[in-house]
């Protein structure tokens, strides 16, 4: 049996974009032992 899939699954430019800009906005703080999220824009 064959099967059609995709050779590999590419996001679009904007998805890579926004992931990007997500990646570099965000940090994580560990704050007496508990990791929390904070923004640097």
């Amino acid at each position: 049996m064959m099967q059609f899939t995709q050779e590999e699954a590419r996001p679009s430019e904007m998805t890579l974009y926004i992931i990007r800009q997500i990646a570099h906005s965000y940090r994580l703080i560990n704050n007496k032992g508990r990791y929390e999220a904070y923004c640097i824009n």
